[in-house]
């Protein structure tokens, strides 16, 4: 009898641990996570501007940012004057904000992070993979940038300091409480800034897929592993969301974000790897094109010794 209990306790502790691997993304393969984000994703002719959304996107983020290091550095230092390009584009600001609220005020758990990210996923099955990147990220940076805009005006406008208290701003800004999570802030604010980057790579392989991959056979692992770069990027954000929440409500508990960091880091080093990959032979697709056609004609021989 006490054999059976203990092998029907091994058998549930297994199965047990088996589900918890299934939403644990740090203990999930690429191929189990395509095997769940892959459901959530509908073929759809939808179009949508997600061109003019990631420039207000970077633009937002890069100056946030930036605002955050003044407030970590207790500097006023100034970006260099770029003129922002400010396209004309209708905001899904609906969208927006039912992406915000499913990410809002969660407690810190990989398990919840992934949760939360399938149920993003589901809300955007309809969208590309680099524009559910891209809207999950506008709906990061409108939060994110709303609360260090409020810090950076509190101390100067009545209305900003109203809504910085309503928003707990001083939680994190005031000198005690910006000593004490400093360097939580900080590594906020770098996550931040990486997974910016690892978006911005994924645009600029998703326009390359005008080429043929037998042209470019880099391009086609290249695509292929996106959906789980889009993944990671918006788990991320995620986790990003529940460890500022944490700080501001002063919690107890606090979100583990450096397996993502690293995460994001090594994608971001491995996609750039594929750009500057699929770019050579781009070049060298283009110049053997353009030797056929010179070989084409007898009287350009002339030209392929030039080359």
């Amino acid at each position: 009898m006490n054999e059976v209990l203990k092998s029907t306790k091994s058998t549930l502790k297994s199965l047990l641990q088996t589900a918890e691997n299934e939403h644990n993304p740090l203990t999930m393969s690429d191929e189990q996570i395509l095997e769940q984000i892959y459901s959530t994703h509908v073929h759809s002719d939808t179009k949508f501007d997600v061109d003019s959304l990631f420039t207000l996107v970077e633009n937002t983020l890069r100056r946030s940012t930036h605002i955050v290091d003044n407030v970590v550095q207790g500097s006023h230092a100034s970006l260099e004057h770029i003129d922002d390009k400010i396209p004309q584009f209708n905001s899904p600001l609906c969208t927006l904000k039912q992406i915000s609220s499913e990410m809002s005020c969660k407690p810190p758990s990989g398990e919840i992070a992934h949760k939360t990210t399938l149920a993003i996923l589901n809300k955007l099955s309809k969208y590309e993979w680099d524009a559910k990147a891209v809207l999950t990220l506008a709906a990061f940076a409108l939060e994110y940038s709303d609360f260090w805009l409020l810090a950076q005006y509190q101390p100067t406008d009545p209305l900003a300091k109203s809504v910085a208290i309503l928003r707990r701003v001083p939680v994190l800004t005031r000198p005690a409480a910006l000593q004490k999570h400093r360097q939580a802030i900080v590594e906020v604010n770098n996550l931040v800034k990486a997974t910016l980057q690892v978006i911005e790579v994924i645009f600029e392989l998703e326009k390359l897929t005008t080429y043929n991959t037998k042209d470019v056979p880099a391009l086609e692992d290249a695509i292929e592993q996106i959906p789980v770069d889009v993944y990671w990027a918006i788990i991320t954000i995620a986790a990003v969301v529940t460890q500022i929440d944490c700080l501001t409500t002063e919690s107890e508990h606090k979100q583990e974000l450096s397996h993502y960091g690293q995460k994001i880091n090594i994608i971001l080093s491995k996609l750039r790897k594929q750009i500057t990959l699929c770019r050579q032979q781009i070049e060298e697709a283009e110049y053997y094109r353009k030797l056929r056609i010179l070989l084409q004609t007898p009287t350009e021989i002339v030209e392929v010794l030039r080359f």
